[in-house]
C-alpha cells in the first residue's frame, strides 16, 4: 500500500522527479492523457481560451495540489471545478476562469440529470426541473455588442442552462427584465400569469400593468416552447 501511494504521488508530481524512466514515464503520460480526455469533454471552451500550454500547466497544478475525494474518473470534472473554486485567487491572470468552468459544468449537470420533464400544466406556470439559473461577474457568452465573451460586466451576466424534451442541452442569455421575470417564476414555484403580473406590479409602481402583462405572456410563451417553463 505504501509503495502504491508513493508511486501515485510520483506520477502526480513533476516530470523531473521520475526515477524509473521506462515504467514511470509510461504511466505519467497515460495519467495525463486520461485526465485530458475526461476534462476536455466538459471544459472545451476553458481549453480554447487558455490555450494548450496553459491548460497543460493547470492540469499539472490540479494533479499536484488537489486531493480527490472520489475514486471514479467520471467524477473528476466535479473535482476539477472544486479545485478551481478553492484556488481562484491564485489564477488572477484568468479572472473569468471559474465562471466559464462553472457554466460548462452546469451544461454537464443538465446532461446527466436523472429528472424527466413532467407533462405541461395548462393552468399553471412552473420552471422545468432541468432548467438551471446562472449568474456570473463575467460574460461567459456575449449578450450584446457592449460585452464580448469573458469580459467583466458592470452588471452580472445572467442566463439559464436547460435540457429540453428531446434531451438537447442549451442555454438562454437573460437581460435584466427577463432575469427578473424568470426569478419571479422560480420564487413562485407554481403560478398563473396573473400572479406574476401582480407580484411585479407590487415590486415597482412605475410599471404599466398592460405592458407588464403583455411582456409576461410573450416571454412565458417563448420559454414554454423551449421547455424552460412547463
Amino acid at each position: 500500500m505504501i509503495k502504491q501511494q508513493q508511486f501515485s504521488t510520483t506520477l502526480r508530481g513533476p516530470y523531473a522527479a521520475l526515477k524509473n524512466a521506462q515504467r514511470e514515464k509510461i504511466y505519467y503520460h497515460l495519467l495525463r492523457a486520461n485526465l485530458r480526455e475526461v476534462l476536455a469533454n466538459v471544459y472545451a471552451r476553458v481549453i480554447e481560451h487558455l490555450g494548450a500550454e496553459n491548460w497543460a500547466f493547470l492540469l499539472d497544478e490540479f494533479l499536484q495540489q488537489h486531493t480527490a475525494t472520489t475514486p471514479y474518473f467520471y467524477q473528476l470534472p466535479d473535482e476539477f471545478l472544486s479545485f478551481l473554486w478553492h484556488n481562484r485567487a491564485h489564477y488572477g491572470q484568468w479572472p473569468w476562469l471559474w465562471a466559464l468552468a462553472h457554466f460548462e459544468w452546469m451544461e454537464l449537470v443538465a446532461t446527466v440529470a436523472d429528472e424527466t420533464l413532467p407533462e405541461p400544466n395548462a393552468a399553471l406556470l412552473r420552471c422545468s426541473p432541468l432548467a438551471y439559473y446562472c449568474q456570473y461577474d463575467y460574460a461567459v457568452y456575449p449578450l450584446d455588442k457592449e460585452y464580448t465573451a469573458l469580459a467583466q460586466r458592470t452588471h452580472p451576466w445572467q442566463g439559464v442552462v436547460y435540457r429540453n424534451r428531446e434531451h438537447g442541452v442549451h442555454w438562454f442569455a437573460l437581460e435584466p427584465w427577463t432575469a427578473l421575470l424568470l426569478q419571479t417564476i422560480l420564487q413562485q414555484k407554481e403560478c398563473r400569469v396573473e400572479d406574476i403580473v401582480c407580484h411585479l406590479m407590487q415590486s415597482n409602481s412605475a410599471y404599466k400593468e398592460n405592458e407588464v402583462r403583455e411582456s409576461v405572456e410573450a416571454w412565458c410563451k417563448v420559454w414554454q416552447e423551449l421547455d424552460i417553463l412547463i
